[in-house]
Formats: C-alpha cells, structure tokens, sequence
C-alpha cells in the first residue's frame, strides 16, 4: 500500500496523483480480499500488525473508505483502545463509544456517527477504559459483533500490535479473518513470524500480510506514463499509415557479379523496463505493481491483494 502522500514542495497535480494511487490500491485490496473468500465472504475484518507505527490504521481506513465507495456500508471500530487514533484520522468526535454500548448505556445505533465519506459509519472508544482485552473478550463484546455484522455490510476493527497486546489475538477468534500490515524495511522478520505464529496458535483466521511502504520503482515508470499518455495527443483520431515499403533494387549490369545474398542482421533488443524487485524481509509476499504500494497475499490462496500508504499510523 502507498504512503499518503506529503505535501511539502508537490504541485496539486501531483498531490491528486498520489491519492488517487492510495485510492486505486485500496480498491485493489479490497477486490482480492471479496476474491479470495467466493464461497466464504469476508465481512468481518481485524486490521493488526506486528509492532507500533506500521501504517495499520492507515490501512483500515482506506480499505473502509474503498468499501464505503463501492456502495456497501461499512462500519470501521477503534479498537486500539490504549492508543486512540481513528478519530482523529477520520476528522469526527463521537459523544460516545464502544464502552458506553457494552455497559448498556446507549444502543449502538447512538452511538456510532457517520463521516464525511457516504456508508463510512465509526464506532470510537472512550480514553482510559480498563481492561481493553478483558472487554473484547466478554460474551456482551461477542453480542455485539454480531449485532454489527447484522446491520453492516462490512465490520472493519483496528486493533493494537500483536507484539504489545493480546487484543488482536482475542478479537481474531471471532472475526472472518485477520490481516496484519508489515512496514517494509521497518518490521523485522522475526517479529513478523512471532506475530503470525501467535494469531495462529490463538485459533484467529490469520488470512494474510498487508505490505505497507514497499518500494517498487520498477513500475512507477508504467504508471507516471499512463497518467501522462492517458489525455495526451496521442489518442486524437487520425488515418492509419501503412509502412512505406522499401524501394525495389536496380537490376545487376552483366558485367558485374551478382551480389551474394547476406544474412540479415539480428534486430537490437528491445530495452525493457526494470522489474519491481520483491520486498525487503517481506513474509509470504509478492511484488506489487505500483509505486510504494501495500498489497496482502492470502497465505494458502495464492491471492496478492494491494494498497497504498503514506505516514504510518498506529
């Protein structure tokens, strides 16, 4: 998945081809994550990592904003509940939150808000509530997910790093699956294989790792082209010119031998354009197509979803 893209010395022109590269991988995520689960659909989703500042959050709330896009209502639930940061991602304040809902005080439908993107529903979490993993863990917590995937289409939870808490290890037996997004040339692979090993021993449906900030230079070529060529000149219509053909040779006089036929000489090779080297320490990861893209592959299902991001987040 793309970085977000930094504003800092970039034309606006600039700056909408970045997003709408972060908007194209997320799509993308998204298409093979629905591709990927034909006979079992994927509804519910824990967004994880392996250790703090690997772009999680990041992720989660571009993939919720590509379902939201998409026409399916989404509902995305800060689950991160140590370290809060989804409200101030998404630009909104909730009177209350997931507490408030578990205890009874409000229904859920008060207490989630709608956001700026249209079918983006948010479920935010009070500051300070005890025992986070205890409360993911209770049967009022295990009511209520099914309550949510009830009245959404898509439930999508971001949880703390694997590596900090067992948050994402709890929510993950309860979920249709667990992705967990590895930062590129930051996480390390033990960690990486820690994590995974501890999601699956926890009985979670781990489905697979999320690239985040991959640096694929080789098709950045491709895509700086498209975008340039897409509205260029070079799409007016205009007739179609045949190859001139080659002038035919004059006849050989009599008086000089006839020329003896030479093997034609082998055509230069065609220079090709670099190929995207694979990902630094990457687990079960394939290269992506796309400038500094984050993509999943689903382990077991030979699938290789991808999304963009920029600064990482939770």
């Amino acid at each position: 998945m793309p970085f977000a893209p930094a504003s800092n010395g970039r034309t606006a022109k600039s700056m909408d081809r970045a997003m709408q590269s972060v908007l194209n991988a997320s799509k993308t995520l998204l298409a093979n994550i629905r591709f990927m689960s034909v006979d079992h659909p994927i509804k519910t989703i824990v967004v994880t990592s392996s250790v703090p500042n690997e772009g999680k959050t990041f992720v989660a709330s571009n993939l919720a904003s590509a379902i939201a896009t998409s026409g399916k209502g989404v509902l995305l639930v800060e689950c991160d509940m140590r370290r809060r940061s989804l409200a101030a991602v998404l630009d909104v304040h909730a009177r209350h939150g997931i507490y408030s809902v578990l205890s009874g005080q409000v229904p859920l439908r008060q207490a989630v808000i709608g956001t700026k993107t249209k079918n983006l529903h948010f479920l935010d979490a009070e500051p300070h509530i005890p025992n986070p993993s205890d409360l993911l863990g209770s049967r009022h917590f295990a009511a209520l997910l099914q309550q949510m995937g009830q009245t959404y289409d898509y439930v999508i939870f971001d949880t703390p790093p694997v590596d900090a808490f067992v948050d994402a290890a709890v929510l993950g037996t309860m979920v249709d699956a667990v992705f967990m997004v590895v930062r590129e040339r930051f996480a390390k692979r033990g960690d990486v294989a820690s994590a995974a090993t501890q999601l699956r021993q926890a009985g979670c449906n781990f489905a697979g790792v999320i690239m985040n900030g991959c640096e694929t230079r080789g098709s950045g070529y491709y895509y700086e082209s498209y975008y340039k060529e897409g509205t260029g000149a070079a799409q007016a219509e205009g007739p179609v010119m045949e190859p001139a053909r080659p002038a035919a040779r004059p006849a050989p006089r009599a008086s000089q031998p006839k020329p003896q036929a030479q093997r034609p000489t082998a055509a230069p090779a065609r220079a090709q354009r670099p190929q995207a080297a694979p990902a630094r320490g990457a687990v079960g990861v394939q290269p992506v197509q796309s400038a500094r893209h984050v993509h999943a592959v689903a382990h077991g299902r030979g699938v290789a979803p991808q999304v963009r991001a920029e600064r990482p987040e939770g």
